[in-house]
């Protein structure tokens, strides 16, 4: 379900400039800053496999594993080394803090004296380097709550999605609350609606040594103060739950209490998830109460004059409702009839792109095909838009057939940058069996073998640096 605000736009009369330094702050930190954590945990995860602390180690740690009655990971950790994956048990070990504190205190009675001398000192630099990735470091952690942990953590991030996901709606509703209740008050709630969110996280996971990173919790304290600020004004908002798509009008405070449903119904649903569900609903209730608090103190806090001011939708949006409004009524001739108008005024984009292909999908007629290379072929595509390229790809059948070899080879290798290479595997396998241009597959196997190394998938990674070295041959030798 997906529900966001489309009642203001952007405007630079109301220059939000707290919210673009927080956008900017977070992306900095995650490119100059988490951008090393991967080499910090590949300095300590491959000593740990060369040294032989993972063999000496394992036995002690499925003992531990089995006291603390933690069946799904001893589950997952002996089918580790059934595998001989090393790599992913020695990063279990790293992980588990509280494995590692009762290591220490018996690894002197457990290990041969001449192995215990060298092991606790390495072992030791190898967890500190371990650690210092940023989630360990400036993530929070229900163990280890502090001011500085409570405020880091909203700047950390889980990956590139998970930022850009982030930012996207912090955006969205950010411009709108910044304007509205002044840049510094802003600041201050953002940042305390994040502590909250954190602390609620931690209340509902005492014990827990897990570290809590991101943005979401501070979003949603932002997404509050939206509804807050607009209360019972009627504005529009854009809906996407299930197959269903389109813009509604009702009182901003009507959203509050299904926002937080929905946190606390997954939070005991999804238990086997990633996402700090008690986070978000915290941070949620946390930017509401500020509002309140501050309206009780001052109630001429807010811009009024901003909130009531009646912004004109643009003819782009009027377009998409009409066209998600026909699609809601399964009128998808008509709605294809909107979208075909709409792209011949403003030009094709990735959104306009989606809808002219799921429609034409669903009616299975002559133009098809058309939609779906143009979908293939967009240029400048972000990650999640690149990511929905990938999936389409993989879920229509005849996706080779559709689009000419050239165009596929490039599509391929933009799928390399994804975390889903099934496409780009999907692309290569199909042109290495025709035989079509070696010397460029070639180097689009290179790139998928590093891709897997970096994964450390080292069969998949070999599988294709095999393949790219019999390619790279068979190019040089015009061999088809």
């Amino acid at each position: 379900m997906l529900i966001v605000p489309t009642e203001k736009q952007f405007d630079w009369q109301h220059a939000p400039f707290v919210l673009i330094a927080l956008v900017l702050a977070n992306i900095l930190v995650f490119l100059l800053y988490q951008s090393n954590d991967a080499d910090k945990a590949a300095a300590a995860i491959a000593p740990m496999v060369e040294l032989g602390y993972v063999d000496k180690e394992w036995p002690l740690y499925q003992t531990y594993l089995a006291e603390q009655q933690r069946s799904d990971e001893l589950f997952d950790a002996r089918s580790w080394v059934r595998q001989g994956d090393k790599s992913r048990l020695a990063q279990s070990l790293l992980l588990d803090h509280g494995y590692y504190d009762q290591l220490q205190r018996s690894a002197r009675s457990e290990f041969d004296y001449d192995f215990y001398l060298g092991w606790k000192e390495q072992r030791a630099s190898l967890q500190a380097g371990f650690d210092s990735m940023s989630a360990f470091a400036f993530g929070l952690r229900a163990t280890d709550v502090s001011v500085l942990t409570l405020l880091s953590h909203q700047f950390l991030h889980g990956g590139l999605m998970h930022l850009v996901g982030n930012m996207v709606f912090l955006i969205v509703f950010g411009f709108a609350v910044e304007a509205a209740i002044g840049h510094l008050r802003f600041l201050l709630f953002y940042l305390a609606g994040g502590m909250l969110a954190g602390l609620a996280q931690v209340v509902t996971s005492l014990g827990s040594d897990v570290p809590l990173v991101g943005a979401s919790g501070a979003i949603s304290a932002v997404m509050a103060m939206y509804l807050a600020v607009f209360r019972l004004r009627k504005i529009e908002f854009f809906y996407w739950i299930l197959f269903f798509v389109g813009y509604f009008r009702a009182p901003a405070l009507l959203i509050l209490p299904f926002y937080i449903a929905e946190q606390v119904y997954n939070y005991y649903t999804a238990t086997d998830s990633n996402v700090a569900f008690m986070a978000h609903a915290g941070g949620f209730l946390a930017g509401g109460l500020f509002i309140g608090v501050a309206l009780l103190f001052d109630r001429n806090m807010l811009n009024q004059e901003y909130i009531e001011q009646n912004q004109l939708v643009s003819l782009r949006v009027q377009s998409l409702a009409a066209i998600y409004k026909a699609i809601e009524a399964f009128r998808f001739d008509y709605a294809l009839k909107l979208t075909a108008a709409l792209i011949e005024r403003e030009g094709i984009d990735f959104e306009l792109a989606l809808i002219r292909f799921n429609l034409d999908k669903i009616k299975k007629g002559q133009h098809f095909p058309l939609s779906f290379r143009t979908l293939m072929t967009l240029k400048g595509l972000s990650p999640a838009e690149l990511q929905v390229v990938n999936k389409f790809w993989l879920a229509t059948d005849e996706s080779a057939a559709l689009l000419p070899k050239d165009e596929q080879l490039k599509l391929a290798f933009q799928f390399t940058g994804l975390t889903d290479l099934r496409g780009a595997e999907e692309i290569l396998a199909h042109l290495f069996e025709t035989g079509y241009k070696p010397s460029e597959l070639g180097l689009l196997a290179a790139k998928l073998a590093n891709r897997f190394a970096e994964r450390r998938d080292q069969a998949k990674s070999l599988q294709y640096q095999e393949m790219g070295q019999k390619l790279n041959r068979d190019g040089r030798h015009g061999i088809v």
